[in-house]
């Protein structure tokens, strides 16, 4: 099996990071409305556990929201990449087409 070109590469990682920023999404709104659903509870906090639940989801939040800004700088800097390649790719089909046409020539 042959290793994949620097192209793949670029692609699949362009591809994950998105993924991971989609997985980070939902596990935000997930955290959102479970400390939503924590704050909205009626009734009596028998064992005096809801004030320390709330602070831990508020802190799991936070550090997940902490997490988008370096994840967009990573995605930013991968499509740049990617960019590039793409861009050496267009120079490597002209290339060949140019081959194509003095090949032509000889005959």
């Amino acid at each position: 099996m042959p290793a994949p070109t620097p192209l793949a590469i670029a692609t699949s990682s362009v591809q994950r990071l998105l993924k991971e920023e989609a997985t980070y999404r939902t596990e935000l709104e997930s955290q959102e409305k479970r400390l939503r659903n924590l704050q909205s509870e009626q009734g009596g906090d028998e064992d005096g556990n809801r004030g320390f639940l709330i602070g831990q989801e508020e802190r799991a939040i936070k550090e997940t929201k902490a997490v988008f800004e370096p994840l967009r700088e990573k995605v930013k800097d991968a499509v740049n990449s990617l960019e590039q390649l793409l861009l050496e790719e267009e120079e490597v089909e002209r290339a060949k087409g140019l081959v194509g046409k003095a090949k032509g020539l000889d005959r």
